[in-house]
């Protein structure tokens, strides 16, 4: 095994015993991004803590771009990090992608584990490759030509049934279009129902893995829920987890024991963090039972002398907000109705209780929006400046990317250029007029990201060519297929790709 392998390995703590080292279905579960991302994503973590928990099950897993990206030697296979094993030697390449711009690397990691990218080109000694994800309940059509099966929703309720189904290799595509949430592109389904999990309490979803490599360090997480009861028209996560799901206190602090036993770190992970009913006293209890608490976004509203005292009391110096614009047209037109005395108040609480760094979120690149418009946010940052000069503030400023399921799902959207125009204003008028550290997206990227949410399978082969080229390097590829990137981000009409996704079933685990 080479060094590097062991030392990330030496660095890793399973929380649920380690899985197995051999048995009868071999899978592959491979995370399209950096090794460091997929340790802080929870959709790989559960994952690979319901599989490492099947005795007939070995599980192994894989990132890409491979580990290491340090300039160590690599043969150039893509192999798995537990026991340096070509991707291709797998029964079952399990693949779980939260972001459209992610799908860029997946043939890339096909081809570089010796798998044949697309489906109808692998011969039946290849793995079969299934699909899923929050980016994939969004929209599977792009990646069908690539899959031999795709899932749509929460995989919990259907778990049982898709590992009894990849048991059997010969039929396992016939089993799993029977399975609820499975898209088999072979079997050309007309619709595919979204799969949730009717009661969180039944599956816990925490790390797995602990590692100082993580985006979030040696932090157990936790989800507290799923879905957002906010009205924002723009937001994915409100539609793909709907309906709106609490973990309830006792389970959350259960899983927290259990993490404190390896880390003093917890983080609170999920759409609307502030919105359970009973965080206040969640946080107050992680803290008081020695642990360090963090969240992840919170809502103005949700902020609260208490919450902020935990998060305060646990080292927490920094806090992020989303405003997302400070236009209050636009804030209609997204339905984000955050005022700016409520950021003010959440600020004044935070600094009262010893926070010291604001990070805030804005989009541009909004329907309508003007270059006006969008300056406003620099006068929104200078009036929180002048009024909290002890905080140092951090703005990231997005660029909208209309999302399938969303009331904006059909809007134009802007030319790149113009908004990176737009872009460039709004910088010179914030780094001018403020002293907050400013980053923005990328417009072109994002109208990667808006084709591909929007795409169907006609964009496989602008994704097969695509991987490590750059926004630029997926519009010549657009043009080498016979496609126009404006058709993708002009208005839409008529039947969509995504619309293949159908209604919500709710189910318990295991049904």
């Amino acid at each position: 095994m080479p060094v590097w392998r062991r030392e990330i390995l030496a660095d890793e703590t399973h929380l649920f015993g380690a899985p197995a080292d051999s048995g009868l279905l071999r899978i592959a579960l491979l995370f399209p991004n950096a090794y460091e991302l997929g340790m802080a994503n929870l959709a790989l973590q559960g994952l690979y803590r319901l599989l490492s928990a099947r005795p007939e099950v070995l599980v192994e897993r894989a990132f890409y771009p491979a580990i290491p990206e340090e300039g160590r030697a690599h043969d150039g296979t893509l192999r798995s990090l537990e026991h340096d094993t070509a991707l291709g030697a797998f029964d079952v390449i399990a693949i779980t992608s939260s972001f459209e711009l992610d799908w860029l690397n997946i043939p890339a990691a096909l081809h570089d584990g010796g798998v044949e990218p697309f489906a109808d080109e692998r011969g039946l000694d290849e793995p079969l490759v299934i699909i899923g994800g929050p980016a994939v309940t969004s929209n599977p059509l792009p990646l069908a030509p690539f899959a031999d099966a795709l899932f749509v929703g929460e995989v919990e309720p259907v778990f049982e049934a898709m590992v009894q189904a990849l048991l059997d290799p010969e039929d396992a595509p016939g089993r799993l279009a029977e399975v609820p949430g499975f898209l088999v592109p072979s079997e050309e389904p007309q619709s595919v129902e979204r799969v949730a999990l009717d009661d969180l309490d039944t599956v816990p979803t925490t790390t797995a893995v602990l590692t100082p490599r993580s985006e979030f360090p040696d932090t157990f997480l936790i989800e507290t829920g799923r879905g957002c009861p906010r009205g924002c028209r723009f937001c994915l996560a409100r539609e793909i987890y709907h309906p709106v799901r609490s973990r309830s206190a006792e389970s959350v602090l259960n899983s927290a024991r259990l993490g404190l036993e390896f880390t003093e770190r917890v983080g609170l992970v999920g759409a609307a963090v502030a919105d359970h009913p009973q965080i206040q006293e969640i946080a107050a209890e992680i803290v008081a039972m020695g642990g360090r608490v963090s969240t992840s976004s919170l809502r103005a509203e949700g902020v609260t002398p208490e919450l902020m005292a935990a998060l305060a009391g646990s080292g927490q110096r920094t806090i992020t907000l989303a405003p997302e614009t400070a236009d209050a047209e636009l804030a209609a037109a997204i339905g984000k109705r955050v005022s700016f005395d409520a950021v003010r108040t959440a600020i004044f609480l935070a600094a009262d209780a010893g926070v010291t760094e604001v990070k805030l979120y804005f989009l541009v690149g909004i329907p309508d929006e003007t270059d006006a418009a969008a300056l406003k946010i620099a006068d929104y940052v200078e009036a929180l400046e002048r009024e909290f000069s002890s905080v140092r503030f951090t703005v990231s400023i997005g660029v909208l990317s209309p999302k399938p399921h969303t009331e904006l799902e059909r809007v134009a959207v802007p030319d790149p250029s113009a908004v990176g125009r737009r872009l460039k204003k709004l910088r010179g008028a914030l780094t001018s007029r403020t002293k907050a550290q400013v980053t923005l997206a990328s417009p072109r990227w994002a109208a990667v990201q808006t084709a591909l949410g929007r795409g169907g399978p006609e964009l496989a082969p602008v994704i097969a060519a695509s991987a490590g080229k750059g926004p630029g390097g997926f519009g010549d590829a657009m043009r080498a297929a016979g496609l126009s990137l404006d058709d993708y981000l002009a208005e839409q009409s008529g039947p969509a790709p995504w619309e293949i996704v159908g209604e919500c079933r709710l189910m318990g685990a295991g049904e």
